[in-house]
């Protein structure tokens, strides 16, 4: 840490996009998905140019984040809580059996009480 300032308040972290989320949230109350986005873009266009967003990659990050905690599709892991990448077999994942295997990892989900 920095003097004990949080990097994510930087100019490539994710505070900036955190409060579009929130005047997001305000103006668009009742709004469908097409609606929510056309003012999203409306809201980043107001500000390009005058900030840095996050880098690419925390974006995306961000929007998986938020598009799991939005629970509005499936949970593709089916309840994983651990993962590895395929191309290791760490010990605790050795007598596991994974939920999924989706892009570079396996997925691993809690076992059932009793199994």
């Amino acid at each position: 840490m920095d003097g004990g300032r949080d990097p994510s308040d930087g100019p490539r972290g994710f505070a900036g996009p955190v409060q579009l989320a929130r005047e997001l949230s305000a103006v668009a109350r009742g709004e469908e998905d097409e609606g929510r986005l056309a003012l999203a873009f409306a809201l980043v266009n107001r500000i390009s140019g005058r900030c840095a967003g996050p880098d690419r990659e925390l974006a995306l990050a961000l929007s998986a984040v938020c598009r799991a905690l939005a629970g509005e599709e499936p949970d593709p892991t089916h309840g994983a809580t651990q993962f590895h990448s395929h191309t290791e077999c760490p010990g605790w994942a050795a007598n596991e059996a994974p939920t999924a295997l989706i892009g570079g990892h396996l997925f691993y989900a809690p076992r059932a009480k009793g199994s």
